[in-house]
């Protein structure tokens, strides 16, 4: 018999009690109930110790409806200690570093990088074409702006994400703002 249940069921009982409607000895399973907490012992009686089995409920609130504003530094920050500190060599790691300080960040400065749109990734092409960047480097740096918005829409940062792509023209490594693509 199920010593725990009948407990359960009597409320208050004496040891002689509960022994003689279980018709056993239960001694052993009245320790182990006193030893787990279930059960009492008050002044010459076993008292059965109610517990709360209610289902319990949090209350959790979706805070991505909020406008939170990330700074574009904010955002690469992220990315530098998430994506590219993680999957990315120690060489890669300090060359996407100095691109995104010396040549994406200056030209965006502190604007947000929800607001990141289209005419953004132009500024930015054109900016490099007026620094004179060298085609390799102008077209890495434009891959890495391409990752990088990528994961920033991966991870919900940006909701409109504009995809691009830079292309060779005729010549190997020229690069022309008409050839690059953009999706929206």
């Amino acid at each position: 018999m199920n010593i725990e249940k009948l407990a359960q069921h009597l409320k208050e009982f004496t040891l002689d009690e509960i022994e003689m409607i279980a018709e056993c000895d239960c001694k052993t399973e009245l320790e182990h109930l006193l030893n787990e907490g279930k059960i009492v012992f008050e002044q010459g009686l076993y008292k059965y110790v109610e517990t709360d089995e209610r289902l319990k409920f949090g209350v959790f609130i979706d805070n991505s409806n909020k406008k939170v504003v990330i700074t574009i530094e904010d955002a690469v920050q992220y990315f530098i200690n998430n994506y590219v500190a993680k999957y990315c060599s120690k060489k890669t790691n300090r060359i996407y570093k100095a691109a995104f300080k010396l040549d994406i960040i200056p030209i965006l400065k502190k604007n947000s990088i929800t607001k990141f749109e289209t005419k953004d990734i132009i500024a930015i092409h054109n900016a490099f074409l007026e620094r004179d960047f060298k085609p390799r480097r102008l077209k890495n740096t434009m891959a890495l702006l391409k990752q990088f918005l990528k994961y920033c829409k991966a991870e919900g940062l940006i909701k409109n994400y504009t995809n691009f792509y830079v292309k060779r023209l005729t010549e190997k490594n020229e690069y022309s703002l008409d050839r690059i693509i953009f999706e929206v």
